[in-house]
């Protein structure tokens, strides 16, 4: 495809920026290389009402951030004969097996297509002008785009520089930055746990080397190392059951495998603290305020996947978009995992 002229060289020695202008009667041209650069305005007479892009749903931004709408363009002649671009586009069509989002894209297309006046479409085919075509495509992808940097989160802050040379011994804990001191204290604490948990472990271990020598005492003796054995810390979440209609259960027996998979070490940070659920827990959609995913395989069997919503409410379901799942884990089989209803 040729490329468009340079404008002539200025007086001073700089090329000259022209401000482009969209036209009133036809589409502007959009080469493949400028697709989504920026926004261009329709010609009058294109729409019979007002048109303009829907809110963008959360599963079709999460969608979009890890499958970026693109196709495939590879050239027939010129010096990069046989060789492929990826050109940023936005789906017309899909088939019904396209994923949620996709579709979502197809729903609006057609929608802007029943706004078009005659003038944006051909007479025979009855389909939209490959000008406008080419303009819809632009557009809607600079507005996905903006949505998308719009709902993804700041970037965190540049690390502090370390203060100038400190005379002799600690520097004073106002020159840490914020991020240190909250992990060091939470690393003192951590320290103060395991001090405590190792003086338990050698009093009990000095206590049962008193004993007397008989051969009750060498049982006794075993027995008591065993106690001696610092226990594991206690799960760091608490289950909540919800009723249906939202009122909280009187029920405490949750089930095992939920407890299970809440108790294995490593696990997100979203997996943690004051969490609830509705029983019964059934294979189900997940609704969209999901924001993180764990897959859970017990034994051989089909994989379960366990979701936290953003107010800490637990979910079920028998399949998950692949970049809400962060950690994938392996239990001992439980008969008490549900099953998927169809």
């Amino acid at each position: 495809m040729p490329l468009d002229p340079l404008p002539p060289p200025s007086p001073h020695g700089k090329v000259a920026s022209t401000k482009h202008c969209c036209s009133s009667t036809e589409p502007c041209p959009i080469c493949l290389s400028d697709v989504g650069r920026r926004f261009h305005s329709f010609p009058k007479g294109t729409f019979r009402a007002r048109f303009s892009p829907p809110i963008v749903p959360r599963y079709v931004l999460r969608f979009l951030a890890s499958h970026p709408p693109v196709w495939t363009w590879t050239t027939k002649d010129g010096p990069n004969k046989g060789k492929s671009f990826q050109v940023p586009t936005v789906p017309i069509m899909c088939e019904k097996t396209a994923p949620r989002a996709v579709r979502w894209l197809v729903v609006v297309f057609h929608s802007f297509n029943t706004h078009l006046n005659p003038v944006a479409l051909d007479t025979e085919s009855g389909k939209v002008h490959q000008g406008w075509l080419r303009l819809y495509q632009n557009n809607l992808h600079v507005h996905l785009q903006s949505q998308l940097k719009a709902s993804s989160p700041p970037p965190p802050p540049a690390k502090l520089l370390p203060p100038t040379p400190h005379p002799p011994g600690r520097p004073p804990a106002e020159a840490l930055p914020t991020t240190a001191n909250s992990q060091i204290a939470a690393l003192q604490v951590e320290i103060s746990a395991l001090r405590e948990s190792f003086y338990k472990y050698i009093a009990s271990h000095e206590t049962c080397c008193h004993h007397s020598n008989s051969p009750s005492a060498t049982s006794s003796e075993a027995d008591s190392d065993q106690e001696s054995i610092p226990s594991p810390p206690p799960p760091q979440f608490s289950l909540h059951r919800v009723n249906p209609d939202g009122s909280p259960s009187a029920v405490t027996n949750h089930p095992t495998w939920l407890v299970a998979a809440l108790s294995t070490p490593d696990l997100p940070n979203h997996f943690t603290g004051d969490l609830t659920y509705t029983a019964p827990l059934t294979p189900t959609q997940f609704p969209d305020n999901v924001i993180e995913v764990v897959k859970l395989k017990f034994g051989g069997t089909s994989p379960l996947y366990l979701g936290i919503s953003r107010l800490r409410h637990l979910a079920v379901a028998a399949t998950s978009e692949r970049g809400l799942v962060s950690k994938s884990l392996n239990l001992p089989p439980d008969p008490s995992v549900p099953k998927a209803s169809h």
